[in-house]
Formats: structure tokens, C-alpha cells, sequence
């Protein structure tokens, strides 16, 4: 467990890596038929699981002494005959060694951990079942074996879009062309972006027209040679919110090395910074923007004594937990408020943010609940307790660290 005490985060920050930037080029890498290295890969539970998916591939990994990756591609003309997965708790390292899997007809056999286990995979294997490819199960724990064929891919725009993605990596490798269709407008096309992007570079062609995307196939992987991650704005911007909730007592925030030019979202703050800087007392807010910040400002109003109400994020009830609903939860055991909805939040924290800190809090080893509330320290009036203090590795490996060089005060006790 740990104590986070009330503290000022302020200072300057190079921004973490991106988890999702660095999956993506990861999983590209092992496709083309040479090498490549890649810089700037954030060490962190889930791109562990990664790289452990990509040697069950056949791919060798290799550092460099400056700890760049050397990716080298498995054999494309003869792949392992069966794979075996431990996806542990990345379900965007499942969906895409998945996909891949079936594009050169591999069996598999694919497995996770118990929280994973409760992600659903069914709008992935559901469509896969249909174009070539048999499941003895469509969630985890599955079998899997068949060769994906090309074709039309319908999904709601609200079914998430690592699924989207998944497919955008393998489907340019089929013999046939493919599209895939919307029949409602995507919810959140953060990771899409992201994922196109990174195909482009490693020159793969997805157009995009209003009813979806059209992947052309039988196109080639190419290795850039050299590439980096890019850092995370996603990460960046919550560091920056942090420190705007003591901007009334001296607290700034610097963070560097963040691409000006990025598939990334979160690049556009002025809004809600111009929001939570204020002594809100009450707002409502459509956060479609920035998704991942809801349960930062959840978070502020319980700390704050302040009534917020949260919508346009329904894709958080399929994270590592269903974060609204947890979210709420927690909220209520601090002496707060809180009901959640089909896409957010409405809270209302306890008269002059009096916690309740009593009893350790349980985030459900959701590392976006756990970042929530110790970078709401600015605003607390007295330390509070959060299990899992581990749970931040999954997708921030050295929180921690930079959490203590910006100023935050917490110990960690049995």
C-alpha cells in the first residue's frame, strides 16, 4: 500500500514514452524483411508482454548499448507452426498478436490473467470467425487456427478502436482487399490515428472515405531502419493538469519532448486547463476529448468538495476495470457522491473536501484511477491511502520516480 500525502507537483519533465505509439511500432517491426532498431521504448508491464508475443513469433530482440531495440523480423516464408501466448494483462498485445497470427494462418494458443480475462475479445474473433479462422472460445482463454481472408469488417463506431487497429495491421498482408465499415461514427479515434501513422511508416497504404477504411492487400512491410516512440501526451497532459491544481500557490509544469506533429491526441488542453485552474465548484464537462483525464478531474472535484458532471467517454467501461463504475466507487468510499453512466461521471465530494481516509483505497489496479488520485495532491487536506502501488508498471513504468522528482510525498508500507 501507499500514502500519498498533500503535496505541490511542479518542475520540469521530459514526457514518458508512449505505451501505444511504441505496441504499434513494436508489432510493425517484426513485419518487414530486415531489421529494425527502435529508440525511446518505455519500460513497462505491458510492452514486456509485448516483446514476449513477438519472440513466441520467432522474432529476436536484441539491445543495443545505447538501449535502442533491435527488432528482428521472424521468417515470413516458414512461421512457428503454433504459438503459445501469455498475454498476461495487455489486451492490445492479444488483439493485434491475434490478428497477425491468423494473417499467416498460424495455430495459437492464447492465454492472459485473470483481469484480462474479463476484457472482452468477442467483436474481434466474431469477425475473424466468418473470414477464415476457428476459435474454440471467442474470449480468453482460446485455440486458434485458420488463415484470415480479406473481405468487408463491420463494427459499430462505440466497439473500440484496438479492434479497428488490430485488423489495420494485418489485413494489408492478405492476398484480397479489405474494408472496414462503420455502421455508427467512432467514439474515440485516438488509437486509429496512431495506428495509421505508424503504418505509413513502414509503408503501408490505408485510405480512409465516409462509410470506413479500404486496406488494399498483398502489400509489403518496410523497415524505416531507424525509428523512435514518440512521448505521450496522453501521460504529459495529465502531469500538466496536476500541477495547474496548485497554480494558485506557485506550482508550473514544464514537460518536454513532446512531437508538435503527432497522430496523438490531448495536444489541445487550453479548455479544461482554463477550467480546473479556477476554484470550480461546479461544472459539466464533455471530456470526448480527453478521455483519459476524466478520472483526474473526478478525482479534483471529491478532493475539492466540488459537484462535477463528467460525460463523453463511454469507451472507460472497457479499460483494465469498467473505470467509470470503480471510479464511482472509490469516490463514494472517500465520503463522496458519485453515480456513473453509459459514458461518464457525476460526482459530488464530500463539504470542504473532508475525506473520508479511513480505509485503503482499492483502484482495482486501474493505473489511471491510481494516477488520479496521487496527482490530485495539490488538493487533498489530508494523506490518503491507495492500494496497488504497483499497478502504474502497467503502462508508466517509472511513475514513481518522476512523481517524487516533481515534488509528490507518499510512502509505501505493508
Amino acid at each position: 500500500m501507499i500514502r500519498i500525502y498533500p503535496s505541490l507537483l511542479s518542475g520540469t519533465l521530459n514526457a514518458p514514452a508512449s505505451k501505444a505509439d511504441a505496441q504499434r511500432i513494436l508489432f510493425a517491426s517484426a513485419l518487414p524483411s530486415t531489421p529494425t532498431v527502435v529508440a525511446n521504448v518505455p519500460d513497462c508491464e505491458d510492452i514486456r508482454t509485448t516483446l514476449s508475443c513477438l519472440e513466441n513469433f520467432g522474432c529476436r530482440i536484441m539491445s543495443t548499448s545505447d538501449g535502442d531495440l533491435v527488432i528482428e523480423p521472424f521468417p515470413k516464408n516458414n512461421p512457428v507452426p503454433t504459438a503459445i501466448f501469455d498475454f498476461k494483462n495487455s489486451a492490445t498485445s492479444a488483439r493485434f498478436s491475434m490478428a497477425l497470427a491468423a494473417a499467416f494462418g498460424m495455430k495459437a494458443g492464447c492465454r492472459g490473467s485473470s483481469a484480462l480475462l474479463k476484457r472482452h475479445m468477442l467483436p474481434l474473433t466474431s469477425r475473424m470467425a466468418i473470414r477464415g479462422v476457428s476459435f474454440t472460445s471467442f474470449s480468453l482463454p482460446l485455440q486458434m487456427q485458420g488463415r484470415l481472408e480479406g473481405g468487408y469488417y463491420e463494427f459499430r463506431g462505440d466497439e473500440g478502436s484496438q479492434f479497428i487497429s488490430a485488423l489495420m495491421l494485418a489485413l494489408p498482408l492478405l492476398l484480397s482487399d479489405s474494408r472496414i465499415g462503420l455502421s455508427t461514427p467512432i467514439v474515440d479515434r485516438s488509437f486509429i490515428d496512431i495506428t495509421i501513422g505508424t503504418l505509413k511508416k513502414f509503408g503501408i497504404t490505408i485510405e480512409e472515405d465516409e462509410q470506413g477504411f479500404i486496406i488494399p492487400g498483398r502489400q509489403i512491410y518496410t523497415s524505416p531502419g531507424e525509428i523512435s516512440t514518440e512521448n505521450d501526451w496522453a501521460l504529459a497532459s495529465a502531469w500538466i493538469c496536476a500541477s495547474a491544481f496548485g497554480r494558485s500557490r506557485g506550482a508550473s509544469m514544464t514537460v518536454k519532448g513532446l512531437a508538435s506533429r503527432s497522430s496523438q491526441h490531448y495536444r489541445d488542453l487550453q479548455t479544461l486547463l482554463a477550467l480546473i485552474s479556477q476554484d470550480f465548484r461546479e461544472i459539466s464537462l464533455d471530456m470526448s476529448t480527453w478521455p483519459n483525464l476524466l478520472t483526474l478531474v473526478a478525482a479534483a472535484a471529491c478532493f475539492k468538495g466540488a459537484k462535477v458532471e463528467l460525460y463523453g467517454a463511454p469507451q472507460l467501461k472497457v479499460k483494465e476495470t469498467n473505470r467509470l463504475k470503480v471510479m464511482a466507487e472509490c469516490i463514494r468510499q472517500l465520503g463522496g457522491e458519485a453515480s456513473f453512466t453509459d459514458d461518464g461521471i457525476t460526482v459530488k465530494g464530500p463539504e470542504n473536501g473532508d475525506i473520508n481516509a479511513d480505509e485503503p483505497i482499492d483502484c482495482q489496479k486501474d493505473p489511471w484511477i491510481f494516477l488520479s488520485f496521487a496527482m490530485s495532491s495539490a488538493l487533498l487536506k489530508k494523506p490518503l491511502v491507495l492500494k496497488d502501488e504497483e499497478c502504474t508498471d502497467k503502462i508508466y513504468g517509472s511513475f514513481l520516480k518522476d512523481y517524487a522528482s516533481l515534488g509528490g510525498k507518499y510512502e509505501i508500507f505493508s
